[in-house]
């Protein structure tokens, strides 16, 4: 991705935040959510992020934390 097109993508990833912020004051999480959701898509696109890099990350956290053997 190139640098204008990165820029393009992070304005209006900062304008959806303002727009998601307002929608939930407003009392409306569920488009709230929707929102965030078009944020996250927009964030893995700028940064590169495939979404089989992300299905690991959600698999990894959906291990749970490691444990760690406390005399160590």
């Amino acid at each position: 991705m190139n640098g204008g097109n990165a820029r393009t993508l992070r304005d209006a990833i900062a304008t959806l935040t303002e727009q998601r912020n307002e929608v939930v004051a407003q009392g409306a999480s569920f488009a709230g959510h929707l929102i965030d959701l078009a944020i996250m898509e927009l964030r893995l696109t700028v940064n590169d992020i495939s979404k089989e890099e992300l299905s690991g990350l959600c698999d990894h956290l959906e291990a749970g934390p490691i444990r760690r053997d406390p005399t160590n």
